[in-house]
């Protein structure tokens, strides 16, 4: 029987904060939805990570989600 692996928590979130069509005045998915853009980086900190994280820091943020870029 083949195991389906989880998302991390923080991908889940992440993935429930861009794809949330309320927020896309804050953060998006670009054209083609390959990838997600912040337009307005002060208005995620301050409004939107402390609603998913527990911390309002966007340096914080980008740190985290880099540790699941790759490289390849």
């Amino acid at each position: 029987m083949a195991q389906r692996s989880v998302p991390a928590p923080f991908l889940r979130k992440t993935y429930q904060l861009v794809d949330d069509p309320i927020t896309d005045e804050v953060i998006s998915w670009n054209e083609n939805g390959t990838s997600f853009v912040v337009w307005k980086t002060a208005d995620f900190a301050k409004d939107l990570l402390p609603t998913y994280f527990k911390h309002n820091n966007f340096s914080s943020f980008i740190r985290q989600l880099n540790t699941y870029v790759s490289d390849h």
